[in-house]
């Protein structure tokens, strides 16, 4: 089932004991919160998103999108021209994420222990932009497949960005929160014991991704006398 914010807000008051004392103001900062909550515990498909940009030579750090929120995977794409990433001749890297400890101790020109010089091979996420090792030496196409941040639910009509069978458990968290901000701790438990129970018995998008299990195979590993 679809909900906007206005359906979101109106079910939880109402499951909530109908209480008048939450304005809109309120209902709808405990309704954002639980569906900020619901995201950032599944990784839903629809909050999958791909960003692409351009390396700049001698510059190793690439600010992330504005509503980055976790890597999936970051790809270089080196063409047999540096500025031509649509060379048939393409070569593609994907980045290893390493922490800043191995980062920091590497030196700056990017040489030694089979590395190119010039090309991207490591990356990590700091503060609010990836850095990458060894500095690119031109313009390299990176790929970024990433979790976005859910946007706030503003206007009435505003939707969850998530698959419609999410939006029951956005609502009874929803319910949860209403009861914790009024003290009623019974009232708490009960939404919070639906919710666990509805999200429980939910599939995720990633079980459902892998429904179909064309390649999927298991290796056993072979005893040796």
């Amino acid at each position: 089932m679809i909900m906007n914010l206005n359906t979101l807000m109106s079910y939880a008051t109402r499951m909530a004991g109908g209480r008048q004392d939450w304005d809109a103001s309120e209902t709808s900062f405990w309704v954002n919160a639980a569906y900020f909550e619901v995201a950032s515990r599944l990784g839903m498909q629809p909050l999958e998103s791909l960003a692409v940009s351009s390396t700049t030579s001698g510059e190793n750090k690439i600010a992330f999108p504005p509503d980055y929120h976790q890597t999936i995977a970051l790809t270089c794409y080196v063409g047999s021209n540096s500025t031509d990433s649509t060379s048939n001749n393409t070569t593609t890297f994907a980045l290893i994420q390493r922490d800043s400890r191995f980062l920091d101790s590497q030196n700056v020109n990017g040489t030694g222990d089979g590395v190119v010089a010039g090309i991207p091979e490591y990356y990590q996420p700091f503060s609010t932009w990836f850095e990458l090792f060894p500095s690119p030496n031109s313009a390299y196409s990176l790929q970024l497949r990433y979790f976005a941040k859910p946007q706030q639910l503003v206007n009435s009509t505003d939707t969850p960005t998530l698959d419609e069978r999410w939006h029951m458990g956005v609502l009874y968290r929803s319910v949860a929160l209403l009861e914790a901000s009024r003290n009623n701790m019974e009232g708490e438990a009960v939404a919070q014991n639906r919710y666990l129970s509805y999200m429980a018995s939910t599939p995720t998008d990633r079980a459902l991704k892998q429904l179909d299990r064309t390649g999927m195979t298991m290796a056993y590993k072979r005893k040796h006398d």
